[in-house]
């Protein structure tokens, strides 16, 4: 399996400011967890400003989580990140950004690779009633900093056997259309829409608009 490429992830990258760095492990515990620790380790505010829009990405995590700690696998052809965030959010408005994350994955799979998904809320992502991908978000405030880990896991280039072995009722977009995808392409497409959507957000606090994008694609 072919690891990660930052050099055509970086030429396909067209954020402003959100995967500009980008640190890229072969295997971690969990991504959610590593940026946690680099946050308790950020000494300055320019250290804490300059984490803003990290993305940490892990080959194979071996101690993935999703809500409420439920094991999630991270074998080797999945993308497994997470976005840090030293937001100016309003913490009544953090619960929100579960949803953001998946609507933003969701909008991509639908219109870039034609993937019939639907949001279960607030945090997965199916596709003919098997999970594809999954968010999981978590706050850490250390000083008078605010930091949102906004962790992502997309089952990408992962054979169905992977899934039936683990007894998980998963299925992954190559599954699905027959053909591995270029995930350095698919991470800047997400992070581009994420950011987009974020940045409306922050700036007008108008999440209803956000949400009636993918309206008719959201299970409760």
């Amino acid at each position: 399996m072919k690891n990660f490429d930052k050099e055509q992830f970086n030429k396909k990258l067209k954020t402003q400011f959100i995967g500009k760095n980008l640190i890229h492990f072969e295997r971690l515990n969990s991504t959610n967890d590593f940026a946690c620790e680099i946050e308790k380790k950020s000494n300055s505010n320019d250290i804490k400003e300059g984490l803003n829009g990290t993305v940490i990405i892990s080959e194979i995590q071996d101690m993935g989580r999703g809500r409420f700690n439920r094991d999630w696998q991270s074998p080797q052809g999945g993308l497994w990140f997470t976005i840090i965030l030293a937001t100016k959010l309003k913490e009544k408005d953090l619960p929100k950004m579960n949803l953001l994350a998946a609507i933003s994955v969701a909008e991509i799979l639908q219109t870039k690779y034609r993937l019939k998904v639907i949001v279960k809320w607030p945090n997965d992502i199916y596709c003919n009633g098997y999970k594809l991908a999954g968010i999981l978000s978590e706050t850490e405030k250390i000083n008078n900093l605010l930091y949102l880990n906004v962790g992502i896991g997309i089952n990408v280039n992962i054979d169905s056997s992977v899934f039936e072995n683990l007894n998980l009722k998963a299925i992954s977009i190559m599954d699905l259309l027959g053909r591995k995808l270029k995930r350095e392409t698919l991470l800047a497409e997400i992070l581009l829409n994420f950011e987009k959507n974020y940045n409306y957000f922050a700036e007008t606090g108008d999440f209803k608009s956000i949400f009636n994008k993918m309206e008719d694609h959201i299970i409760y």
